[in-house]
């Protein structure tokens, strides 16, 4: 990919002192020497952050139309006058990390300048004359830190241009606002019977909330987990007293058959992930656990379970079986069929548990 760099604006006097001196490049956070050749039309360019400058904040920023992430947002540019403008962009960034730009003309292109702002609107970080090719997308990335940023898009030469900027954020540390909850031992306690509500969200720095839910004696654990309607790619693990894990759907039910501590990981994996969710537990009496079949063969953590004739066998479904010292093997059905089905298991299958009795809830 090749990168392009464009000249420092004139420095203006009075202007005040800054992080990054006059045409510094910054690359993935390394300093390089700057080089002074003519921009291009390049699919993507790494910005060259400008002296921060203390100025009037225009007073269009005011009204400036906030840009969601991920989506475009197209602008009709037109030569500005006396009574027209073009509008002011904002996007909101909460933590450290890297805010990428991206410009594409949707008619016969041209040339335009691109001018972000910091500090309501007083401060260029960047302003650039940028050459436009039709349909050519390009990315500016910029090393930004939490705060608000505004853009505008201005084209030169009096040309009319159709663009659409976008912009897309990636976290230093996805987990910097997580709080305490971002690792097992800050967990946040389940209640039998009360839901919680929350939030992740990837490009905010709050990737992950870790739960956790004591069961003090043998229990049927009744999960709920109900991420919000507008909420995209948020997801729960549960890992049980015995190390199983398994992705939390709607419902799910865990058999827990001695006191110990089941964890659930609340998540959001994808850099466009994010929203609120509502999570419960609720528990009960063991019931229901009957024998289901026998261990036929096994292959490391993997066994074949005859099932018998019963129709109620579906993937998912947990299970144990105790071996004759006593021990406990937790497994779900990867794989449910009418006549045998597949088990897995985080532990080890071995020779004792061939033709030992298999157990689980009730569908």
């Amino acid at each position: 990919m090749r990168k392009f760099e464009g000249k420092p604006d004139t420095p203006a006097k009075g202007r005040a002192n800054s992080f990054f001196r006059m045409g510094q490049t910054v690359t993935n956070g390394f300093q390089k020497q700057p080089t002074r050749r003519a921009l291009r039309t390049p699919a993507a360019f790494t910005a060259v952050l400008m002296l921060l400058s203390c100025e009037s904040a225009p007073p269009q920023i005011n009204t400036a139309q906030p840009i969601s992430w991920g989506e475009s947002a197209v602008t009709q540019l037109a030569p500005q006058t006396e009574t027209t403008s073009n509008p002011w962009r904002k996007i909101d960034v909460l933590t450290r990390g890297v805010l990428t730009i991206g410009l594409q003309s949707n008619d016969n292109g041209g040339k335009i300048q691109l001018n972000v702002r910091s500090a309501n609107g007083r401060s260029n970080i960047f302003r650039k004359e940028i050459e436009l090719a039709p349909k050519a997308p390009i990315n500016i990335t910029l090393n930004v830190e939490a705060g608000t940023y505004y853009m505008i898009l201005e084209p030169l030469q009096g040309q009319v241009i159709s663009a659409a900027i976008s912009a897309r954020f990636q976290p230093e540390d996805p987990d910097a606002l997580s709080g305490p909850d971002k690792k097992r031992d800050g967990a946040q306690l389940l209640v039998n019977a009360q839901a919680r509500e929350g939030a992740v969200s990837y490009k905010d720095g709050n990737r992950t909330n870790w739960y956790k839910y004591e069961v003090p004696n043998s229990e049927t654990l009744d999960f709920r987990f109900s991420p919000a309607s507008q909420a995209k790619g948020v997801k729960a693990e549960c890992i049980s007293p015995t190390g199983i894990s398994f992705e939390l759907s709607a419902q799910d039910k865990l058999i827990v058959r001695e006191p110990g501590t089941v964890w659930i990981r609340v998540y959001a994996d994808q850099s466009d992930s994010g929203g609120g969710y509502s999570l419960s537990a609720s528990s009960s009496p063991v019931t229901g656990a009957q024998r289901k079949g026998i261990i036929l063969k096994y292959q490391t953590t993997f066994a074949t379970i005859n099932m018998g004739a019963d129709d109620g066998i579906r993937e998912g479904l947990k299970g144990y079986i105790q071996r004759p010292d006593g021990t406990l093997v937790d497994f779900v059905i990867e794989k449910a069929l009418r006549r045998s089905s597949t088990a897995k298991s985080a532990s080890k299958f071995q020779d004792s548990d061939l033709n030992l009795t298999v157990h689980f809830e009730k569908k």
